[in-house]
Parts: C-alpha cells; structure tokens; sequence
C-alpha cells in the first residue's frame, strides 16, 4: 500500500512537472528534448542517477540553453558525489537564469563541499540578495566568511536574521567575533547558548578558549573544567584546562590535566610541549634538575609526534638552552 502511495504521488509529480514544462517551453519544436529531461527526471526519480545522467548530457548537447537540464544535471551529480561536475552544472544553470534562488543556493552549497570557501560566500551573498529572508542563505553566507576569514562580513550576516532565527546563527556570531579578536562579545554569546539545565559541552569548550584568549583564567577554569565533567574522555578540553592551570600557577593541576589530555590521545603533541611546560616550571621553583629532564623529555616527544609544529624552532631553542652537557660517549655501540 505504501509504496502504491509513493508511486501515486511520483507519478502526480510528473504530471505536474510534464504540463509545466509545456507551458513554460512550448511542446514543439523542442518536445523530444523535454521529453528526454522527463526520462531523466523520472529516473532520478527512481534513484537511477548514473543513467539520468546520460540523459541530461543528451538534452544540453541538443538544447545548452535548457536551464532546468543544467540545475537537474548538478543534483545528479551532487548524489553521485561528483562536485567538481556539479559544480560546473550549478555555475552554468546560474549563469543562465540569474534570478533563480535555487540554482544559485545549490551552487553555494557545492563549493562549500569542495572548500572553496570564499567562492561559497560570494555565491550565498548572491543568494540572499535573491531572497533576503532565507535562513539557509544567511547561514551559508556567515558560515562561509568565517571559514574564508572574512569575520566583519560573517557578523553582518548573522544579525541581518530575524530575532525569531537569530540564535540558529549564533555560534557563527560567536566564532566571527572571535575572528575579529573580540573575545569578550564572544563569551557574551556563549552565555547566551548555555542553558542552565543541560549545558552543551562543546559550548563550554569554545568558551572556555575564548576566556583564555581574554585572559579571563578563573572563568575559562570553570567553562572547561565544566566540559570535563560532561565528556570525561575530552582530551582537548583536558589541554586547554591544563594550560588555563598554568596560567593561573596551580602546577600539579595542570600536570594532571595535561597528562590526562595524553592518556586520552598519545598523539596530541601540543599537551606533551605544555606539560614540558609546566615540568620546567616546576624545576625553575624547586631547583630539582629531575622535572627539568622529564620537561625535556616531554618537548622532545612533542617534536617527535609532529615534527612540523608551529613555532618548532622555539622549541628547539629552548630544548638545547636546557639540556645538560651530553656525554660524549654516549650513543656509541659495538
């Protein structure tokens, strides 16, 4: 019965598709090209997308004007998980009707899949200059700025929403404040996200960074110690909250965050450098040679996980500005 149902109403839809072509194109001289596109149709219909393709390259190799053959093309190829070809279908489907939202968003949202993120923001600016209500469009828009670093355009488009959407954009406002270094509207947003009763960890996380960079380390204390409680095996929350310990110049704290950041994930190589950190710390307070050769042990391992560090040189400075004279014998073998 279901799927009678289904078949009812992809067959109401071809209809409904069949008359307005008709009206839209004419059906002469082009009905043997509308009808290849309503073959194509009807097999993307039935998931048949490899074949529908065949069938749309025929319809633009005898119609390249055919604007509905281009954009159905680009969805084709979307499912095959073809972007580059989409792509090329979106851009030219656009080309052709300039006023079309859909085509415009669907071309938006493929550069996004591709990374190309500041073709993806200037494709959604376009988009929401079609329609300026479109939540997606907004959305795409600030999302795609923040990842092209285009922060001041990303906090436009968010407060351009509606104070009834508003908050679906808000951890894009967040991170396009961030961008733009003003870290205390960014905790100000963050608050607004957390709800008292159930408190998203992620949330706590980034606001916790952002405290950080505030410099605010009693409150990034309390956000990030909050999201270990929360997700216990959170091995970056544990590194951040290890470096806010350091800061604040609660060493054995932040010795036991760093390493439970490690216990986590052996390969986090910036939790290795900040507890070589916080071992020489230690050994510049007590004069104990032994937490200067466990730090040294700790930074070595840190350029050993990811030798292509940033700041590695620094590293490497303080590495051999630190290390005790070596034995000159040693490494020597029979």
């Amino acid at each position: 019965m279901a799927r009678e149902k289904k078949n009812e109403v992809g067959a109401a839809r071809f209809t409904v598709l069949w008359l307005g072509l008709c009206l839209f194109l004419g059906c002469t001289p082009r009905q043997p090209v509308v009808n290849l596109y309503l073959d194509a149709v009807a097999l993307r219909e039935l998931g048949q997308d490899r074949l529908a393709v065949d069938k749309l390259n025929e319809v633009i190799k005898a119609d390249p004007e055919f604007v509905l053959a281009h954009s159905e093309l680009g969805k084709a190829y979307e499912k095959l998980g073809e972007h580059e070809k989409a792509l090329t279908a979106f851009r030219q489907a656009a080309r052709l009707d300039a006023w079309s939202f859909e085509n415009q968003l669907s071309l938006a949202r493929t550069y996004e899949r591709l990374d190309k993120h500041p073709q993806a923001a200037d494709a959604y600016a376009r988009a929401v200059e079609l329609d300026p209500n479109s939540i997606d469009a907004l959305a795409g828009a600030a999302n795609s700025c923040v990842k092209a670093g285009q922060y001041a355009k990303a906090q436009a488009y968010c407060e351009r929403a509606d104070e009834d959407r508003s908050r679906e954009l808000l951890p894009v406002l967040a991170r396009a404040y961030e961008g733009q270094k003003d870290y205390g509207r960014a905790i100000e947003v963050y608050e607004r996200l957390l709800t008292p009763d159930s408190p998203d960890p992620n949330v706590l996380m980034a606001m916790g960074v952002a405290c950080v960079k505030a410099e605010r380390y009693d409150r990034a204390r309390e956000a990030l110690a909050a999201a270990t409680q929360i997700q216990p095996r959170n091995g970056a929350a544990w590194r951040h909250l290890g470096y806010c310990f350091i800061k604040l110049g609660e060493l054995d704290q932040a010795m036991q965050a760093y390493q439970k950041s490690i216990d986590l994930n052996g390969s986090d190589w910036e939790a290795y450098r900040g507890l070589g950190v916080a071992c020489m710390l230690r050994a510049s307070q007590t004069g104990d040679g032994r937490w200067r050769e466990q730090g040294l042990r700790h930074w070595r391992r840190s350029l050993v996980v990811n030798p292509d560090q940033p700041r590695r040189q620094v590293l490497e400075k303080l590495i051999r500005e630190n290390a005790e004279q070596l034995n000159p014998m040693q490494g020597l073998s029979y």
